[in-house]
């Protein structure tokens, strides 16, 4: 049994909806991701798009790997926003990482309900501090 809390749509008709909604929209990213901080196993991304609206709670989508063809992990941090809002911030924290390792990236936002924006970032990269 889903719940009223779940992250996805109660229907295929609902779901069809709101894919049509956010695509009416012109969703673009406003302030390119860029690396905010680094360690040897964790990494923080940072980006402003103008996903504002929608649903009260929005998540930031990192989606990474080692290669850049290959971008086969997922990290996701969920932010709350208010609908009259024009864009949002995210920060996603990706940790797990190995040391002195360089990570490709691409971010995406999703509202609460699992509806990707379809935001087209290109491939970014950072690398991780040496280990302890």
């Amino acid at each position: 049994m889903i719940g009223a809390n779940s992250l996805i749509p109660s229907g295929p008709a609902e779901a069809q909806e709101r894919r049509a909604e956010v695509r009416s929209r012109r969703i673009k990213i406003v302030k390119p991701p860029v690396l905010e901080s680094a360690t040897n196993d964790a990494a923080v991304i940072r980006w402003t798009d103008t996903t504002g609206g929608g649903t009260h709670k929005h998540y930031g989508i990192v989606r990474y790997g080692t290669d850049p063809k290959h971008l086969d992990r997922t990290a996701r941090s969920p932010i709350k926003c208010k609908k009259t809002e024009p864009s949002l911030t995210y920060r996603v924290w990706i940790d797990g990482l190995a040391p002195k390792t360089t990570y490709y990236y691409t971010v995406d936002a999703a509202q609460a309900d699992g509806i990707g924006m379809g935001l087209k970032s290109p491939v970014n990269k950072f690398t991780t501090r040496p280990g302890p």
